[in-house]
């Protein structure tokens, strides 16, 4: 039993006593505080020997007779406790001892049938939080360590497609691969220093997207057809780290990026209580994705491991357009 427990137990065996001794002396009956006191000491004394003694050798070895045995053994024990405590106090110095025994017999009975439900739903009860709480851990733990594993996606997910760009580049022998370069190594950096936080500033993230765009732009030999849209204040603002990439990943792979009439659309904007993300794209009819849109299936999970029934993401595609909704509260 630890400190902050035995502590709690304390408390509340005062209380109880606290309540009954003003009790007492309000009634004018505080001659009989320190025999009631001193028969309120061998009940609790009952209570944790059921507590801590005979429930725990039942639920080892679930047989019924230790439960008899030691019912029936505190019974006895507080019959005779009562005996002596009156004798020690002058209560009942003349009579019948065989009905005082009975007495006390039928009381330290009925008494015990209060202790044992108490003692059998405090350590039940007990016994229950403990668990929930093993299991709420062993959750968490795994829900942390299927976290680190999609997150671990997204770094190779990642290479593999500006490593490509840069490689066309380095094919061209274009005079932006350094530029490229440079850019990857800032990005990286934020990939492996700072987005294993749980939490980031959106702006990072919004920096992060505007590198990304950079980068494409660096490959590209027309003008990037893209729209990032802002549309409120995002310094302030938290979330968890490389949860919108997928998207804008999906758009460089996917999408017709030169069209000056149909332009790639993406906005974010927030709001008070969430934040709202939006793309739009029309896809090139000529690519073939062998990948199994790894990085859209990891998002989704990651959504729903992170912002458990606080988030809405509706994903659109038809024969020219694919579009995408996220919500998150």
């Amino acid at each position: 039993m630890n400190k902050k427990l035995l502590f709690g137990h304390i408390v509340f065996w005062f209380l109880i006593a606290a309540f009954q001794v003003y009790t007492m002396i309000w009634l004018g009956a505080a001659n009989g505080i320190a025999h009631w006191l001193t028969a309120f000491f061998m009940y609790i004394v009952s209570f944790y020997v059921n507590l801590l003694v005979i429930l725990p050798r039942w639920v080892q070895q679930r047989k019924w007779s230790i439960l008899a045995g030691g019912w029936s053994l505190i019974i006895l024990t507080n019959t005779v406790g009562m005996l002596a405590i009156n004798k020690l106090y002058g209560f009942y110095q003349d009579g019948d001892w065989t009905f005082k025994i009975l007495k006390f017999f039928f009381q330290a009975g009925w008494l015990e049938g209060i202790l044992i439900p108490l003692a059998v739903a405090y350590r039940f009860g007990v016994d229950w939080f403990r668990h929930d709480q093993v299991q709420r851990q062993l959750e968490n733990l795994q829900l942390k360590t299927e976290m680190a594993f999609l997150k671990s996606q997204i770094n190779p997910h990642f290479f593999f497609n500006t490593l490509n760009s840069i490689y066309i580049l380095a094919y061209q022998q274009s005079v932006k691969t350094a530029d490229a370069v440079m850019r990857l190594s800032d990005i990286m950096q934020y990939m492996l220093y700072e987005s294993n936080q749980e939490k980031v500033p959106l702006m990072k993230e919004v920096d992060y997207i505007r590198q990304l765009i950079a980068l494409q732009e660096l490959r590209m030999t027309k003008p990037l057809m893209l729209q990032l849209n802002v549309t409120s204040e995002v310094e302030d603002r938290m979330m968890s780290p490389l949860i919108l990439i997928p998207f804008v990943e999906n758009i460089f792979k996917h999408a017709v990026l030169d069209d000056p009439a149909d332009p790639v659309v993406m906005q974010l904007e927030v709001l008070e209580n969430s934040l709202s993300f939006y793309c739009r794209n029309r896809m090139n009819p000529g690519w073939k994705d062998n990948t199994g849109g790894i990085g859209l299936i990891n998002v989704k999970r990651r959504l729903e491991l992170l912002y458990p029934k606080r988030h809405q993401l509706d994903i659109q595609q038809d024969d020219t357009h694919f579009v995408v909704k996220l919500v998150i509260l």
